[in-house]
């Protein structure tokens, strides 16, 4: 079903919808792999201006993608802006071209709503959004509320932290391997039950975090492992105004 959300000051034209040329842009190394994870802090000229487009979109229940949650199209205003705030660190950061342009592969707006005992099993576990080096999920996470962030992963049995076309027979045999032994559920982990994944387990460590702050851009590789950190007892809404608001834009470099 869909989930309309208003804004009584709703308007056509956002102007403050627009990079922050003054955002505060950092590149951190995560893992034995250093891959390399970009924040941009203040990223928006406006992040009250995006909440407001964010309260004017249509959100229903994904059906396409393992998302645990209700998502909107990101409005074209919106996508552009968030791939001018950070296509240029992306170029410096994964050694691009001056002149490398980008692809939009998918964007949205999304909002962690599913209750944990419904969560498929693909769903309990990190993962990665491509097999290729040349995409990027770009993030920028929304609201004030005090939600957690984004997790980074090493997948033990393999040490693999990405999952590239190359790799990946060797990540699925040895996940395959774990589902025929512990029928499907993390139960190398004495300590974790099923829901959202977020510590480490004896398959999964956990390499290190990104918080959630509104108005901060976050950008990783999109073969990297990682987890939305969701804590259900306080993170699940469907409102875009209180939500753990999120928009997913998926770049590939051309």
């Amino acid at each position: 079903m869909d989930t309309h959300f208003y804004s009584s000051s709703q308007t056509h034209a956002h102007p403050a919808i627009g990079p922050n040329p003054n955002a505060r842009r950092h590149i951190l190394q995560i893992g034995a792999e250093k891959t390399r994870v970009i924040l941009i802090d203040d990223a928006m000229q406006s992040i009250d201006a995006v909440k407001q487009l964010a309260c004017e979109q249509t959100y229903s229940t994904e059906t396409h993608t393992y998302y645990p949650g209700v998502r909107a199209p990101c409005p074209h205003l919106l996508r552009e802006a968030i791939i001018a705030a950070s296509a240029e660190i992306i170029r410096q950061a994964y050694y691009l071209p001056p002149q490398q342009t980008f692809s939009d592969q998918g964007s949205w707006l999304s909002i962690a709503n599913t209750p944990p005992e419904i969560l498929d099993p693909l769903q309990q576990f990190p993962h990665f959004d491509s097999h290729s080096q040349r995409d990027f999920a770009v993030m920028l996470y929304t609201n004030e509320q005090d939600f957690q962030g984004t997790g980074f992963y090493r997948h033990r049995p393999t040490g693999f932290e990405n999952i590239t076309a190359a790799r990946w027979p060797t990540f699925k045999a040895s996940r395959d391997a774990a589902n025929a032994i512990h029928g499907g559920s993390e139960s190398l982990s004495e300590t974790r039950s099923t829901g959202y994944f977020s510590d480490s387990t004896n398959e999964f460590e956990r390499l290190g975090k990104i918080d959630y702050r509104a108005n901060r851009l976050v950008v990783y590789p999109g073969t990297l492992l990682h987890s939305g950190l969701i804590d259900p007892a306080r993170d699940l809404s469907a409102n875009p105004a209180t939500g753990r608001l999120t928009v997913n834009v998926f770049i590939r470099a051309d």
